[in-house]
């Protein structure tokens, strides 16, 4: 077996074959595929848009031409591939299935000419509906330790974060931070809150529309620079979110600060309160450490690499791959690069 078919560069970039990476940059790859659009994924991306292909998916698309628009609408070298359907390019088949981790994130497979599948899961929930099936597989690992398993529900931790939220509106604004993804997810759930005005910056708010195309059911709210934002402002009894490229305030005498994070830093409970002002709820769209290993069964593969190049546990997962499933697994490690800039 040549097990060089995959392996992941000092850019980040995930090698899958001889032509195409993921979610980076390599010199010598005319194909990038793009997961999502979470910046730990974003690795040299204005580098290829100059010198690559990329293909990702509509909703990824929308989503940076929210964020960059620049040139992005009008480049032949974007191109969305849609979901399920293979698309054959340079001699190899490309195929991209949902990953559940945010809007437009998927797994991906590429079939070689001699076929053989190698596959990389990008971020991913767990359960999915529907997992790649490949011979190898590069394989995120962020919640990659046996520690890491939830004694919760993610149904749980967002009905904690509805039931807080209202609990503390009514001792002043509420000021919630969150990332792609999680942000949003948390607004389908915020929607119930009927009483209290939810406001959001112009940026989000374009956000906020490209999700709702898709199916997210996020209910109204009010733009901050309006006169309806600036009334509800006035009254003290609102619920103010916060995305990418909004400054979350610092001093807030007599408001309540809320992040809601991606990574879980209490298994046990998806909430932290620091005081009765500042507080934190993990919401997150990563599989835990037992939905990591039951991916990695599904997925068929015989012969994996943990992600080291993003964080999380990459040897130790590795380790427990060949422990617990009797599969040839190794964590990325970088000898040398060819890269520019690296």
């Amino acid at each position: 077996m040549d097990a060089n078919h995959i392996e992941i560069f000092p850019s980040g970039a995930i090698k899958l074959g001889e032509k195409v990476v993921c979610d980076g940059f390599h010199r010598d790859y005319s194909i990038r595929v793009q997961t999502h659009i979470h910046d730990d994924h974003m690795h040299d991306f204005d580098t290829s848009k100059g010198r690559q292909t990329i293909y990702l998916t509509e909703p990824t698309r929308r989503l940076l031409i929210a964020e960059f628009d620049a040139d992005l609408p009008w480049r032949q070298n974007l191109i969305p591939l849609q979901i399920g359907v293979t698309k054959v390019v340079e001699g190899s088949r490309i195929l991209l299935l949902p990953a559940d981790h945010m809007l437009g994130s998927v797994q991906v497979v590429v079939q070689l000419e001699n076929g053989m599948r190698v596959g990389y899961s990008g971020d991913f929930h767990w359960p999915l509906k529907e997992v790649i099936k490949v011979d190898q597989l590069v394989l995120d690992s962020t919640y990659g330790s046996p520690n890491c398993i939830r004694k919760y529900s993610q149904e749980e931790a967002e009905a904690r974060l509805l039931e807080l939220v209202m609990e503390k509106v009514r001792l002043g604004p509420v000021h919630v931070k969150a990332h792609r993804g999680t942000l949003h997810r948390a607004m389908q759930v915020l929607c119930e809150i009927e009483k209290w005005p939810i406001i959001v910056s112009r940026r989000l708010a374009s956000e906020i529309r490209i999700y709702r195309e898709f199916g997210y059911a996020i209910g109204e709210f009010l733009l901050m620079d309006s006169c309806e934002g600036q009334e509800a402002v006035g009254s003290g009894r609102y619920v103010r979110l916060y995305g990418k490229g909004d400054r979350f305030p610092v001093d807030i005498p007599n408001g309540v600060t809320m992040v809601l994070s991606a990574f879980a830093s209490d298994f046990k409970n998806p909430v932290m309160e620091y005081s009765e002002r500042s507080l934190s709820v993990a919401l997150t769209d990563h599989a835990d450490f037992e939905g990591v290993l039951e991916y990695v069964r599904a997925t068929g593969a015989n012969y994996v690499v943990t992600d080291n190049a993003r964080g999380g546990h990459a040897v130790e997962l590795a380790q427990e791959v060949r422990d617990r499933l009797g599969i040839t697994a190794i964590p990325s490690y970088f000898e040398s690069s060819r890269e520019w800039g690296v």
